[in-house]
């Protein structure tokens, strides 16, 4: 799986929370879950066992667009490049 990309998008995303408002412990949570998923199958020779994450970082996108819209903009970019390796 190509990855750097995709890492320096997580790393800007960690970056951008970290440094934002406060969110709530549900979103953080899945969050973190996706970061975890996405970091754990940059390891993996194909996407296979990466099925869905493009999909939940879109999904994760479409919530943050009204308070957090540069978060929003980074997992939307992550969603683009997830799409591109099949994710």
């Amino acid at each position: 799986m190509p990855n750097q990309p995709v890492k320096q998008s997580l790393d800007r995303l960690r970056e951008l929370l970290d440094s934002g408002a406060p969110l709530d412990a549900a979103l953080r949570d899945e969050l973190a879950a996706l970061d975890a998923d996405i970091r754990r199958a940059l390891g993996e020779p194909t996407p296979q066992g990466a099925a869905g994450l493009m999909q939940r970082a879109r999904d994760l996108s479409l919530r943050f667009a009204e308070q957090h819209p540069t978060a929003a903009a980074v997992l939307r970019e992550l969603g683009v490049l997830l799409e591109g390796i099949g994710a």
